[in-house]
Parts: structure tokens; C-alpha cells; sequence
């Protein structure tokens, strides 16, 4: 009987945690994400595609992200520095330029 009467308060503490555990993968910088005009970069842990294709590392925070332009790439030498705002915006600023809006790219399509 005490099994039965575990059961109730137990499931909302299993419930929330796994609604928590997803919530805080959802908040990270990791993943893919576009602009508009076509631009894209993936990002995983201190590891990045840049839009120009180069495979590098940078700074890694879960909720932001920065590396140094490479050669070869609009903006070479300077630094772009990427901060989350919500699960599907991010901004981007390189150098002393205005920030620039990401979204999240939309799922690859079979």
C-alpha cells in the first residue's frame, strides 16, 4: 500500500524535472541558425560553422557565443559576438556594427 500512495506525490516531482531538464536544452545558442538574406551558422558547445563554411572553436557560454572572423570572410578580424534572446532569436554584433537578428533555421525537409 505504501507504493500506491508514493505514486501520486512522486509523478508531479518526475513530471516537473523532466519539463525542466527540457526547458534548459531549449535556452542554449547551440544549433543552427539563418537570416533572412540567407546567412547560416550552426553552433556546437565552442565549436562553429561560420556563414562562410570554416570549421572553428570560439568562446562557448550556453547562452552566448564569440570568435574572431576569419580570413576570407566579410568582417575578417573582427570579433562577432552572438547572445540568445529567446529560444528561436539571437543577435549577433561584429565589431562596432549594428546588431544583427537570427532565427533559429527551420527543420530540414526529406
Amino acid at each position: 500500500m505504501t507504493k500506491v500512495a508514493l505514486f501520486p506525490a512522486f509523478f508531479p516531482m518526475v513530471l516537473a524535472g523532466t519539463f525542466l531538464s527540457f526547458s534548459a536544452q531549449a535556452d542554449a545558442i547551440d544549433g543552427d541558425w539563418c537570416t533572412k538574406s540567407g546567412r547560416h551558422l550552426n553552433i556546437e558547445g565552442p565549436k562553429i560553422k561560420t556563414p562562410g563554411g570554416k570549421h572553428m572553436t570560439g568562446t562557448y557560454d550556453r547562452h552566448g557565443f564569440d570568435y574572431v572572423i576569419p580570413t576570407g570572410e566579410s568582417g575578417s578580424g573582427q570579433k562577432a559576438v552572438m547572445v540568445i534572446h529567446d529560444d528561436e532569436t539571437m543577435e549577433m554584433t561584429i565589431g562596432k556594427g549594428k546588431p544583427q537578428i537570427w532565427k533559429r533555421c527551420a527543420a530540414p525537409i526529406s
